[in-house]
């Protein structure tokens, strides 16, 4: 819908354009192998524009709305485009965004080995029921308040074990997140299947 709108946009401010401009050219006397902007100063080209947009200023209003917006729907056909090729959502940007302060606070950790159970695992099948989908996970994240690591346990993550309790493991599994990139987004299907999987969802 944004490409379409941009090019109805960019279209009806070229139809603008090319109905000033026959006006234009017919004001000025010259042959059509002249344009009627030649030899004119900058000062001089703005002048007759502006006479032009007074003297037809529905076409001229249209045209020079057209001209304004169209830029807008451009911007959002390729935010949207981006979006489409990350894997995300509007409303998962925000999300995004949350995570890459906290990594850059150093904040974020990445389980990466152990005996956890795997995030499909961890859904609550009444909450959350299991669903087809080609990419899977066991990745799981941890946002620290003090910059810490948790502590890793032999059955699973426990942030709040005491680190001096018999129970616990040393925390080798976590590991720093330095960048989005280490991050799975189980979303992302790449750009071509994220692009099927909008148009043409299963």
């Amino acid at each position: 819908m944004l490409f379409s709108l941009s090019f109805v946009l960019i279209y009806g401010a070229y139809l603008a354009y090319t109905v000033l401009n026959e006006e234009l050219q017919g004001y000025a006397n010259k042959d059509e192998s002249q344009h009627w902007s030649t030899g004119l100063t900058w000062s001089q080209y703005g002048g007759y524009w502006s006479w032009a947009l007074t003297l037809d200023h529905r076409i001229g209003g249209v045209g020079l709305v057209a001209l304004l917006t169209a830029p807008l729907a451009l911007i959002m056909f390729g935010y949207h485009v981006y979006l489409i090729w990350a894997g995300a959502t509007t409303n998962e940007s925000s999300k995004w965004s949350e995570w890459r302060s906290c990594i850059d606070e150093g904040l974020v950790y990445k389980w990466v080995g152990g005996t956890g159970t795997t995030a499909q695992g961890m859904c609550e099948i009444n909450i959350e029921p299991p669903v087809a989908w080609p990419i899977h996970s066991d990745q799981r994240l941890f946002r620290s308040e003090d910059g810490r690591p948790p502590v890793a346990r032999p059955n699973g993550i426990d942030p709040h074990t005491n680190p001096d309790g018999p129970e616990s493991s040393p925390a080798a599994c976590w590991k720093s997140v330095y960048g989005l990139h280490e991050i799975e987004n189980l979303y992302d299907l790449g750009f071509w299947d994220n692009v099927k999987d909008v148009f043409f969802p299963a």
